[in-house]
C-alpha cells in the first residue's frame, strides 16, 4: 500500500512582489464614494445633453467607479470601437472614452439630421462625423470638470480617435486608471460606455480626496481671514468721569488719565485688545513697538 501525501498549502510559483503605496491597487473606500457621487450627477447632466443633441430621449445610468492598470481596461474592451484618446494636463498618459462604434456612427447621423441608421458600421468616422463626435466628447469632459469640480483634471482635449482599443497606446500597461462605466439607451439600444483617465490626473487634482490639510474649512477661512484689512489704535487704560465734567467740556480742560506714563498702551484690533505697546516713531511718523502679544480677556 502506498500512502502520498498532499500538502494543503500551494507551492510557490513565483517570488512576491514588492506593495507600492504609491499606486493602490484599488480606491479607498471614502474616495470611491466621492467619485461616484461626481459619477452620477455627472450622467444626469450629460443624458440631458445627449438628449438635446440627438433629438430624442437619452437615458445614462452610471455602473461603477474603478481602478485598474491600463492593461486590464483594454481587455475589457471589444475588439472594435470608437475611442477619443484625450491630453490630460501635461502628462504623457491619455485619457480615454469609448463606445461601440455602430452606436458612435448612430450618434453621428442623428446629429447631423439623420435617422441614425448605420448601412456599414464598420468603418472609421468621417472628417464631418468626427467633428462632430469631437464635440460630443468635449462636451462630456466639461461636464465631468464641472461636476467633478477640483478632483478632475484642468486640460483634457481630444488628440485622436482609435478604433481598435487593443493597438491603442494611451498609457504604459502598468498605469493605472480610473476606469468609470456608464450605460445609455437611446431609443430602447444600450450602450456600454467607458471613460478611463489616468489615476494620478484624476486623484491628485482632487486635493479633497486625498485629505489635504490645505482643504480644511478652518485653514480655507483662516486664509481668507489673512486678507481682510482691520483697523487698529493704541488706547489708553479707560479712565472714570462723572457725567458733569463730560458735559461741562470746553476747549483748553484737562482730563487727567489713571495711565501711568511709564505703562504701555493698549494695542487694539477692531476695540479688542491685543497686545501692549509703548510709543515709537520710524522716521517722521509715530509708530509702536510691541512689548508684550498676550490676549486680554
Amino acid at each position: 500500500m502506498t500512502v502520498q501525501m498532499v500538502s494543503a498549502v500551494p507551492a510557490r510559483t513565483s517570488e512576491p512582489e514588492p506593495y507600492d503605496f504609491s499606486r493602490p491597487v484599488k480606491l479607498a473606500r471614502e474616495r470611491a464614494i466621492e467619485l461616484m457621487k461626481s459619477t452620477e450627477s455627472f450622467a444626469r447632466s450629460w443624458q440631458t445633453e445627449l438628449s438635446a443633441k440627438l433629438r430624442t430621449t437619452c437615458t445614462i445610468v452610471a455602473l461603477d467607479v474603478t481602478m485598474r492598470p491600463y492593461e486590464d481596461y483594454i481587455g475589457t474592451l471589444p475588439p472594435t470601437a470608437a475611442m477619443a484618446l484625450c491630453t490630460v494636463d501635461q502628462l504623457a498618459a491619455r485619457a480615454v472614452l469609448q463606445l461601440p462604434l455602430e452606436d458612435a456612427l448612430g450618434w453621428a447621423s442623428r446629429m447631423l439630421g439623420g435617422s441614425g441608421a448605420t448601412a456599414n458600421a464598420d468603418r472609421p468616422f468621417s472628417g464631418v462625423e468626427q467633428a462632430v463626435m469631437t464635440k460630443t466628447v468635449s462636451t462630456a469632459m466639461d461636464l465631468m470638470r464641472y461636476t467633478f469640480v477640483d478632483a478632475f483634471p484642468r486640460d483634457v482635449a481630444v488628440e485622436s480617435y482609435q478604433y481598435t482599443p487593443q493597438s491603442a497606446k494611451a498609457a504604459s500597461p502598468a498605469d493605472s486608471m480610473i476606469v468609470i462605466r456608464l450605460e445609455a439607451t437611446v431609443d430602447e439600444r444600450v450602450s456600454a460606455i467607458s471613460i478611463a483617465i489616468p489615476a494620478g490626473a484624476l486623484l491628485d487634482s482632487g486635493a479633497e480626496l486625498l485629505g489635504d490639510p490645505s482643504r480644511d474649512p478652518a485653514l480655507l477661512m483662516r486664509a481668507q481671514l489673512e486678507d481682510v484689512p482691520v483697523r487698529v489704535s493704541l488706547q489708553f487704560q479707560p479712565t472714570r468721569v462723572r457725567p458733569e465734567a463730560v458735559l461741562g467740556l470746553v476747549e483748553g480742560d484737562l482730563i487727567r488719565m489713571s495711565h501711568s506714563k511709564n505703562r504701555p498702551l493698549n494695542f487694539a484690533v477692531e476695540g479688542q485688545v491685543m497686545a501692549k505697546a509703548a510709543v515709537g516713531s520710524s522716521g517722521s511718523q509715530l509708530a509702536c513697538v510691541i512689548v508684550d502679544t498676550q490676549e486680554s480677556t
